[in-house]
């Protein structure tokens, strides 16, 4: 496999090249997933859908959640970790990746509660 980043940018993912980057990049067995939002209507619906594309990222760049190894996760509630324990259970299996949770006082849109980034490594899982 090659070392050279590679940029993933799934068809079915917003075209985030005309904001000048890349949903993830790929180098040698590292994925490194850009921070992902969604304009639901909960902060729990937001981590959800912000993990199905997470999904799809990864599984473009060959990979799946089960590799993931660090999860940082973005929100504007105080009460954002107890309120996405839930949706974390669905996507993050064990042995559980390095999780760190910062609540912020703003995203980069008013209506964002929460944004997931995310780093794999193919085939750790």
């Amino acid at each position: 496999m090659s070392d050279k980043k590679q940029a993933i940018n799934p068809p079915s993912i917003w075209n985030s090249n005309a904001y000048g980057f890349s949903q993830a990049v790929k180098a040698g067995d590292l994925v490194f997933v850009s921070g992902q939002v969604s304009f639901a209507a909960t902060l729990e619906d937001q981590a959800r859908e912000a993990f199905v594309n997470i999904k799809t990222i990864l599984g473009a760049a060959g990979a799946n959640l089960t590799d993931i190894v660090k999860v940082n996760i973005y929100a504007t509630e105080e009460d954002a970790w107890d309120r996405t324990a839930e949706v974390r259970a669905e996507f993050l299996p064990s042995p559980f990746p390095a999780v760190t949770m910062v609540v912020v006082r703003a995203l980069a849109r008013p209506e964002i509660k929460v944004e997931i980034e995310v780093t794999a490594v193919v085939g750790a899982g």
